[in-house]
């Protein structure tokens, strides 16, 4: 699956959006509550977002072993 990295994270309630690049439709949605502290420890950062040699979860700051994201 492709996807399409929407991000806006200069804003005063930063948000993000995972979708798929095909259809559009939306796979997986952020906002500040969860971007924000991400933002702050440098976990999620612009650059590794537009690092298409990452996977998409390196590039959003996902880890696994700990809940840090809703999926919807």
């Amino acid at each position: 699956m492709q996807c399409v990295i929407d991000a806006w994270l200069e804003r005063s309630d930063p948000c993000l959006r995972l979708l798929d690049a095909e259809t559009g439709q939306e796979i997986l949605r952020c906002g500040a509550g969860w971007i924000l502290p991400l933002l702050e420890r440098g976990v999620l950062t612009l650059e590794d977002i537009q690092d298409e040699g990452l996977s998409y979860a390196e590039r959003l700051g996902l880890t696994f072993d700990q809940p840090t994201f809703r999926a919807r």
